[in-house]
């Protein structure tokens, strides 16, 4: 099964552990399903990781463990344009799940 995650999903099972989002990010870990990303994901939690409203809950060396562990992922790299999304942020996710 190939499964795409939101950022907030990533990042939120760095905040909260035992939490949904953290279990579904450590079921990928274990081999559960196959994550799909793409590179503009990766910039995006790298870029949003130093964010001043996540310094006092984010854990940094956290964040780029995540991002390490991604690379591992299946990369969709060369991502078309021509999604249309209320926030033009999260097309990536449009494509990579009409992609997957």
């Amino acid at each position: 099964m190939r499964v795409i995650l939101d950022s907030n999903i990533l990042f939120s099972s760095l905040i909260s552990p035992n939490t949904p989002p953290h279990r579904i990010y450590q079921a990928w870990r274990q081999g559960v399903f196959e994550l799909v990303t793409c590179g503009e994901q990766l910039e995006e939690i790298r870029r949003a990781s130093r964010y001043p409203k996540f310094k006092e809950i984010l854990q940094p060396h956290r964040a780029g463990l995540m991002l390490n562990n991604m690379q591992r992922a299946t990369l969709i790299d060369h991502l078309p344009s021509g999604y249309e999304t209320a926030d033009p942020n999260d097309a990536f996710l449009l494509v990579l799940a009409d992609k997957s």
